[in-house]
């Protein structure tokens, strides 16, 4: 006496629905967890417990060693060059390449000064063309004949000639 009606019950589950999982309980945590975890990550503090230093070693971390900040602007109508905050030389730019060579012998009198640093910040001003501060970070990363030589001595009291001037070129404010 089948009407060819199908049954609307699931037969994969037995004893009443126990083989669904309510999933709203545990959504429920989670919106509850969530927000307290992260509150609890904001709100924690750290806390720096200052352990006092010996007066012969607080003397000896306190000794006077200046900062070495070598910074040079590149803008549209000159070339900056700066150490420790102190303009050491401003270079106005030209077609003629004697611009750079000028910029590149300041670089050298403060390598000259400083042999054991290896740093140089470049930034440029205004609009730059990106071909310019390739040919001032290029200018400013090896030593060439003409430059003469700068000596320095390595960690073992070795007297080493230098090959760089400042290989360690930062660029700051390159946007594109």
């Amino acid at each position: 006496m089948s009407s060819g009606r199908r049954s609307t019950h699931s037969h994969g589950s037995s004893g009443g629905g126990h083989g669904d999982l309510m999933m709203t309980p545990m959504l429920d945590l989670f919106v509850a967890l969530i927000p307290f975890l992260i509150f609890s990550f904001v709100l924690q503090k750290i806390h720096v417990v200052d352990v006092g230093v010996s007066k012969p070693v607080a003397s000896a971390s306190a000794s006077p060693q200046k900062p070495f900040d070598l910074l040079l602007k590149v803008g549209p109508d000159s070339a900056d060059l700066s150490l420790n905050g102190k303009l050491i030389k401003k270079v106005q730019r030209s077609a003629d390449p004697q611009w750079l060579a000028s910029l590149r012998s300041a670089m050298v009198d403060v390598k000259r000064s400083h042999p054991d640093e290896f740093r140089i910040r470049i930034e440029p001003q205004g609009k730059v063309a990106l071909q310019s501060v390739m040919e001032v970070m290029d200018a400013a990363r090896k030593l060439k004949p003409e430059d003469g030589d700068i000596i320095t001595k390595d960690k073992a009291g070795q007297a080493v000639k230098l090959q760089f001037l400042f290989p360690n070129v930062v660029l700051r404010g390159v946007y594109s």
